[in-house]
């Protein structure tokens, strides 16, 4: 079977192309895609920089690199040994194992969940795999009741974050990002303070709201060495603070943080889908979150657009068109 699929043939450049599947597997199952998320983590990918480089993904080895990892799809087909699923389902979750910028998809069926809604509009958005890698980071931090969180950062992963961590008791739960248009929709998803680094000093506010003693928890979703040295430097100091590292940094990013590390000693939990110790309980809790109304997906998906199209995605990605938060592919 051939699958009309967008790959990247060399840095900054996608094609269109036929695709041969594999024979399907007894405990795969076919996906009729549609939706695909566009992930900032693959940005360096699309400019080139991993392709062919020692410990990177299988689809990343060479040319023609197979992007695309959030995958929501319906089910065509089904392995001899599936039977949580049948035709016709709609799915998501963990989509590592091709490219998703395609029309077809297969993926082994413990990596999916059943999405609960017969509304198109709304399986287009239900990305599974980013709402895991959510709750991956909740269930990591392990929250107490009155805890300080800070978030460095104010693009689309930082606002899925924001939203499941403002049904927590928190004293501060704090974003600090440049986007005045960001900051305010933060603010509307439950953070009690936001600060544009802009136009203040988001050191001294961070450490102001806290009377100069720091945070619980850190988290930098920014991916820059300036917004890792803030968060890194607000971490409450000798108290075993949480620096979470969840955005996609530069293979050539300077990483001058080592006297944070030293002074403020916080634990370091690197915030990423395959440090979960259960994936699918992630991914259950990410879909009932957004089953339940916790994620507002609709509101954060702003950018979508035709397998044809890809290209023009990728650079709204990157260069955050006007409006810009999540970009979506759909294609079919």
């Amino acid at each position: 079977m051939k699958s009309l699929s967008a790959v990247l043939t060399k840095p900054k450049k996608f094609e269109l192309i036929e695709l041969d599947l594999p024979d399907l597997k007894k405990d795969q199952v076919l996906l009729k895609v549609i939706s695909c998320g566009i992930c900032s983590t693959e940005h360096d990918a699309y400019y080139g920089k991993l392709i062919g480089s020692p410990g990177v993904s299988f689809r990343y080895k060479k040319y023609p690199a197979l992007l695309g990892h959030e995958v929501v799809g319906h089910v065509m087909e089904v392995g001899s040994d599936i039977n949580q699923f049948k035709i016709g389902d709609c799915v998501t979750g963990l989509t590592y194992s091709g490219c998703g910028f395609s029309e077809y998809f297969i993926e082994n069926a413990d990596m999916l969940v059943k999405i609960d809604t017969s509304d198109l509009k709304q399986q287009i958005v239900s990305l599974g795999e980013p709402l895991m890698a959510t709750c991956n980071i909740i269930n990591q931090i392990g929250i107490n009741s009155g805890d300080t969180i800070v978030i460095i950062g104010d693009g689309y992963m930082s606002q899925l974050l924001l939203s499941g961590l403002s049904r927590y008791t928190l004293k501060h739960l704090v974003v600090v990002g440049h986007h005045d248009s960001r900051l305010e929709m933060a603010l509307n998803f439950g953070a009690t303070s936001v600060i544009n680094s802009k136009n203040s000093d988001a050191w001294k506010k961070l450490m102001e709201l806290t009377n100069n003693i720091g945070f619980d928890v850190s988290v930098e979703y920014a991916g820059n060495a300036d917004s890792l040295r803030l968060a890194a430097s607000v971490c409450k100091a000798k108290k075993r603070a949480k620096l979470v590292l969840a955005a996609s940094y530069s293979e050539k990013m300077e990483f001058s943080i080592a006297n944070y590390l030293q002074n403020r000693a916080p634990i370091i939990i690197p915030g990423y889908p395959n440090q979960s110790d259960n994936k699918i309980r992630d991914l259950e809790q990410g879909m009932l979150g957004l089953q339940k109304g916790i994620f507002p997906m609709e509101k954060l998906i702003t950018h979508r657009y035709k397998l044809e199209d890809i290209q023009q995605g990728f650079e709204d990605s990157i260069n955050r068109a006007e409006g810009y938060i999540k970009g979506i592919i759909t294609p079919n």
